[in-house]
């Protein structure tokens, strides 16, 4: 739940959808927020506002999805991503745990300050 919707990913069509909650708790019509994000398998909402971080399982990365679709990646293997299934942000620490299931090298926690500086955990 987030800003009176309920928000999900898609992994297999690499969309990230919105589906607004009415006043009675009933489903509103599915938009489209973002589309093209390679397994998207987790998701969080940075601040106050629509942006999200989204792990990308299969393409070892994490992208940084704008109010407006666009999407852009933050952290890849080279950050020591390895098929990140979940991530999650507190102030303005990200983390992002990597299950490594088909890499299978370096299951981790990876830390990062505004997804900038990664500290390998």
């Amino acid at each position: 739940m987030h800003d009176g919707a309920v928000w999900v990913s898609n992994t297999d069509r690499g969309t990230l959808l919105r589906i607004p909650i009415g006043p009675r708790g009933d489903a509103g019509e599915v938009a489209t927020e973002a589309e093209g994000l390679t397994s998207i398998d987790d998701f969080a909402f940075v601040g106050p506002g629509d942006a999200v971080l989204a792990a990308q399982n299969f393409a070892n990365s994490v992208a940084l999805v704008n109010p407006d679709g666009t999407h852009s990646t933050v952290l890849t293997a080279a950050d020591g991503v390895s098929n990140p299934t979940s991530v999650a942000v507190r102030g303005r620490t990200v983390y992002v745990a990597s299950g490594a299931y088909f890499t299978r090298n370096d299951p981790n926690l990876l830390l990062a300050r505004d997804a900038d500086a990664p500290a390998h955990q």
